[in-house]
């Protein structure tokens, strides 16, 4: 009995210090006399959010608002109108400015009371056309004054089918110059970053690296580059004079990442030999769903289509990681650095749409996605260097790059006859053309049962690593325990090919015998030999057999 009445009391007092609580804040009034620097007004404020698009300012006046206790503002995806209010007072004539720090909230009027007891409306947002907004820059800014020792109540109404997080800050005119200026120089360093790497990267992966993996990676770097523009409205203005198609054109590229994501991850991945049958068509149904939703947004504009486009893209984020994750559990050979780098690239818009979503409530997460795309750029860097080294380290002569322009010999022959290993005639015999890279191993008879068990050594390490695209000439060296020097020495004299030569022609050879076998489509016998590009193995392939790879493999129905 006992137990119950203390209990009893304990919830009386509970809603006693809400009700008390949620009446002192509805009469609290800020006072912005000594105020020297941007205030979050966020927790400050009173809330009221109507389904009803029709109620008019004076009976939103007379509504009963709630107090808001969040720090910043966060509204989900909805049709709905939220409306906040807010008492200020300050003990002398002043000039003050209220900023919104998010630029794409679709529609935010302010309401600002005058001499005359009415209130003038403030119009902006993105969905309102540029002359016809109260303010010139790219974010809400508000212009007002306050009388000496005159409390006022201001209204702020926003609408945004999209959802959307931001900050309201209030600061006196001076204060917000200072902030201004500062603002401006944050912006140009990090969206200067960000623009110029993702530039270089394109530049450098679609011209300099020349595989196809790389060049996907460039359209998709272009395509991150055109997503940190469309944010400050730059690109959509180009194309109409109309804001709400001029923002959906600014949203287009980052609607689209998925899809250049998805692109790239089957690229990469031997996405048919490494996993279920099911998951490259799952893969496939990502990209129909992202166009279509983004068609849909297009054309039928709706919260709901924005929120399942939102929610498509982040399930195909986690699936792209995932699938990578497996890859690394099967120790399948890639190029982690290349990897971590795409990643890296949209891991800060995970967080942006776990926001948008509601799921996390993070201020921080804007300076991740700016300070996430560095990270990409680093390993980005880290890359090309790996590569750079690798290229030094393949051959003798640095000037020749064997790796992406094939040197050809012709190979004596015991009949000190001489045949070149490509081109090759379509009328010869397939099965010989295989057997031709045999050739070099045995056309010396002097050639002494060591030479052949050596030989014989170096096809079953290149076997081994056959998948690796990133085996070299140090890696065998090492693994016969000799330089790097010894080796090519040796291979010379008994083959009359050079290092990159003989393990390219091995992986050439094992790639004609899968596809003559049919163990794989193009692309996974090209991953599965060592082949990271499927245009560079599709080239040297015909060099080598006189026939693309899907016409060797049809030779043989």
């Amino acid at each position: 009995m006992l137990i119950s009445r203390i209990y009893t009391g304990m919830v009386f007092c509970l809603i006693c210090f809400v009700l008390c609580k949620h009446n002192a804040f509805a009469n609290e009034t800020i006072n912005l006399t000594n105020l020297s620097a941007p205030y979050n007004i966020s927790s400050s404020l009173e809330y009221f959010e109507s389904s009803n698009s029709k109620l008019s300012f004076r009976d939103i006046q007379s509504k009963q608002f709630a107090p808001y206790f969040k720090k910043n503002i966060h509204v989900g995806f909805s049709d709905a109108t939220q409306w906040f209010k807010l008492n200020l007072v300050s003990a002398k004539t002043s000039n003050w400015v209220f900023e919104c720090s998010n630029p794409v909230i679709e529609y935010i009027d302010v309401f600002i009371p005058q001499q005359n007891k009415q209130y003038k409306v403030f119009k902006g947002g993105c969905f309102v056309a540029k002359d016809k907004r109260s303010y010139t820059s790219s974010y809400p800014i508000i212009h007002f004054n306050l009388l000496a020792n005159q409390p006022q109540t201001i209204f702020i109404k926003t609408k945004s089918q999209r959802a959307f997080y931001a900050t309201f800050l209030i600061m006196p005119e001076a204060v917000h110059e200072i902030k201004r200026y500062s603002d401006e120089r944050k912006v140009w360093i990090l969206d200067g970053v960000q623009l110029l790497g993702n530039f270089l990267i394109s530049i450098i992966a679609f011209f300099l690296l020349k595989t196809n993996t790389y060049k996907i990676f460039a359209i998709y770097s272009l395509c991150i580059l055109f997503t940190v523009s469309a944010y400050h409205e730059s690109i959509g203005d180009y194309f109409t004079n109309n804001p709400v198609q001029s923002t959906l054109i600014n949203a287009l590229p980052y609607r689209l990442l998925a899809i250049f994501e998805i692109v790239l991850t089957i690229s990469f991945l031997p996405i048919t030999t490494l996993y279920p049958k099911w998951v490259k068509w799952y893969l496939y149904l990502s990209i129909v769903s992202t166009l279509v939703l983004t068609l849909a947004i297009y054309f039928d504009y709706n919260w709901r289509w924005i929120k399942m486009n939102v929610l498509n893209t982040l399930i195909a984020d986690f699936s792209i990681i995932l699938l990578f994750a497996y890859a690394y559990y099967k120790k399948v050979k890639l190029e982690w650095l290349f990897v971590f780098s795409f990643i890296f690239s949209f891991t800060g818009f995970i967080f942006l749409q776990l926001r948008l979503l509601k799921v996390i409530d993070f201020a921080f997460i804007d300076n991740l996605v700016f300070f996430s795309d560095p990270i990409k750029i680093t390993f980005f860097v880290l890359l090309i260097c790996k590569i750079y080294l690798r290229s030094q380290q393949s051959e003798v002569d640095p000037a020749i790059m064997l790796e992406y322009q094939p040197e050809y010999h012709n190979i004596p022959l015991n009949n000190n006859d001489h045949h070149p290993p490509s081109p090759i005639t379509s009328f010869a015999d397939l099965n010989f053309e295989i057997e031709k890279f045999s050739v070099p191993i045995q056309q010396e008879q002097h050639i002494n049962q060591q030479d052949e068990a050596f030989l014989q050594r170096i096809e079953q390490i290149i076997e081994a690593h056959l998948s690796d695209s990133a085996f070299n000439i140090t890696d065998l060296a090492d693994e016969l325990n000799i330089s790097t020097v010894q080796l090519r020495r040796k291979l010379k004299t008994l083959t009359n090919q050079t290092t990159v030569e003989f393990i390219r022609n091995y992986r050439l050879k094992k790639a004609a015998e899968l596809l003559k076998n049919r163990n794989g489509n193009v692309s996974d016998v090209a991953f599965q030999v060592g082949f990271e590009s499927l245009s560079y193995f599709t080239k040297v392939f015909q060099e080598s057999f006189g026939k693309s790879p899907s016409e060797w493999s049809k030779s043989f129905k």
